[in-house]
């Protein structure tokens, strides 16, 4: 009996397989897929068979005979052509952020080629990227550029596809970070920084999208701390020599430390880095204090547009050191070192100072370490004298250095 019903389901079964077979294929989407694909394979090599098989197959123009197929197929991909055109030139559909009476284009519109006049720019992710002036696909005039969020990123002019003239560079999180002049996307000209709280940071000279020139240095808290010249970013120290110190007392305005101990005299101007030393002006006629050296408590050299680093990069400029080995620290090398500690430096020790306050950031040195020894080299270029700080004898970088008149 079993093998009755088992012979009778074996036969249903290969009865309604071939049905199931084809009803997973209809309900397939590689089955179609695979149909439609093959469908337009046919069709295109169908059309692009261009070869006439008989006198039927020509259109007679005059004394030339014209294959139907050949016409047919250059009319359908003549059709693509203009289909993919005109679709690149439809100005798009407004989006948010868009002011609807200003035409909106793709970034990639070929009709933005031939366009004059105030436009909306849509990014390749769709976002506004882009409204104000074009000329034959180039933005220039007024516009402004926006993020992927719709923050602004900047507002200005532009020439050529680059900020050019006046114009607002903006943080990510849409505070102002720069307003002033710009030259082919780089700050350049009168122009002013900014923090991202907002405080001004500087206002004065940019070339080359760096602080060069006369320019006003500001703290976080938007109060001025220095007034003078700059260079790739940095304070020209070596304006600071041989000027007396009310001179620039004026200049800086920051946080300061005095300390003075028999005839040594250091400032510390500790929101610029620089600490200097004095000469006594009791001795000249008009009385005043004159700045000898200058210490600047950077492990980076800058002279002109050029900086460096290593030792090994100062000796290729400059050649050999017209000094070095160790030497006793002076005052203002003491209290330059003890600074740098407290900035974080681990390389160097701290030099025992006894002082006392006389008033707010004013000190009276009694005794210092007069016995620590310091490793430093020493350079003479452009009748400057600067001098390298190291932590030792086979040290390749240096911790600060200063200069001075030779």
């Amino acid at each position: 009996m079993n093998n009755l019903f088992s012979t009778l389901w074996s036969s249903i079964i290969a009865r309604i397989q071939p049905l199931v077979t084809k009803l997973r294929f209809a309900f397939s989407a590689t089955f179609w897929r695979t149909m439609v694909i093959t469908k337009i394979r046919t069709f295109f090599m169908k059309l692009f068979d261009v070869k006439p098989r008989s006198k039927k197959d020509y259109y007679p123009i005059g004394r030339w005979l014209v294959s139907k197929r050949l016409a047919f197929a250059m009319i359908v991909a003549l059709g693509v052509v203009c289909a993919l055109y005109i679709s690149k030139n439809i100005p798009a559909k407004s989006v948010s952020g868009a002011s609807v009476s200003i035409p909106t284009y793709r970034y990639n519109a070929a009709a933005l080629k031939f366009k004059k006049g105030t436009v909306n720019i849509l990014a390749r992710d769709g976002h506004l990227a882009f409204t104000g002036d074009v000329i034959k696909g180039e933005v220039t005039g007024s516009g402004v550029l926006y993020g992927k969020n719709g923050n602004k990123l900047y507002e200005g002019e532009f020439a050529q596809n680059k900020y050019n003239g006046i114009g607002q560079l903006y943080y990510p999180a849409g505070a102002l970070r720069y307003e002033g002049e710009f030259a082919d996307n780089l700050f350049q000209g009168s122009g002013k920084q900014y923090y991202e709280t907002g405080a001004l940071n500087y206002d004065g000279a940019f070339l080359g999208g760096k602080r060069n020139g006369a320019g006003t240095l500001y703290n976080s808290a938007g109060n001025q701390i220095f007034s003078g010249n700059f260079r790739d970013d940095k304070i020209v120290y070596s304006d600071l020599l041989d000027k007396p110190t009310s001179d620039v007392g004026s200049m800086y305005t920051g946080r300061t430390a005095v300390y003075s101990g028999g005839d040594e005299y250091c400032v510390t101007l500790d929101e610029i880095g620089v600490a200097y030393s004095a000469t006594s002006g009791e001795d000249s006629l008009d009385g005043n204090w004159t700045v000898q050296t200058i210490y600047v408590l950077s492990d980076e050299l800058t002279i002109g547009n050029d900086s460096y680093k290593t030792l090994a990069a100062v000796k290729k400029a400059f050649g050999e050191p017209d000094y070095y080995g160790e030497a006793y620290v002076d005052l203002p090398e003491a209290v330059c070192i003890n600074q740098l500690i407290s900035n974080g430096s681990k390389a160097l020790e701290s030099v025992s100072i006894s002082s006392t306050a006389e008033l707010e950031g004013v000190y009276t040195v009694g005794s210092y370490d007069r016995n620590r020894t310091v490793w430093l080299y020493s350079f003479v270029k452009d009748d400057l004298v600067y001098t390298l700080y190291c932590s030792g004898k086979n040290a390749q970088t240096f911790l600060m250095y200063s200069i001075r008149v030779a």
